[in-house]
């Protein structure tokens, strides 16, 4: 089952909404970067460390609340869809070490990361956030 509304229900110029919602990703992992290096009990070595009372994780919430902010112009329904499917795709297609190794890269290279740079590092995650986007 598809997690994102297909390509009909986007507004004309859906490559620019796509490379925008890309665009805002790369501040979102950073974003869980940070906030999991602040943490006073160490940093998470699990999507379900540090878990609230509906069982998500840190990292998960940090990330989904990251996401939703990056991508606050396409409106609540889709934001929360867009952020959950990546989420999703994430989990399904690595481990939470190839995130974190993603998180750092991201963090070393934040000045110059490009898609390019992406796609050839981490092409996984270009894979997902694009699956997503449509």
């Amino acid at each position: 089952m598809p997690c994102c509304a297909g390509p009909s229900s986007w507004p004309a110029g859906s490559l620019r909404v796509v490379n925008r919602l890309f665009r805002s990703l790369l501040p979102v992992a950073l974003f869980v970067l940070v906030a999991a290096a602040c943490v006073p009990s160490g940093e998470p070595v699990s999507w379900e460390d540090q878990a609230d009372a509906t069982g998500e994780g840190l990292v998960e919430r940090e990330f989904v609340a990251a996401c939703l902010e990056a991508n606050d112009d396409l409106g609540s329904v889709k934001a929360k869809r867009f952020c959950a499917c990546v989420l999703d795709g994430i989990q399904a297609k690595v481990t939470f070490e190839k995130f974190q190794e993603l998180d750092a890269f991201i963090d070393d290279q934040r000045d110059v990361v490009t898609r390019d740079m992406l796609v050839e590092h981490y092409g996984w995650f270009v894979e997902i956030s694009d699956d997503c986007a449509v």
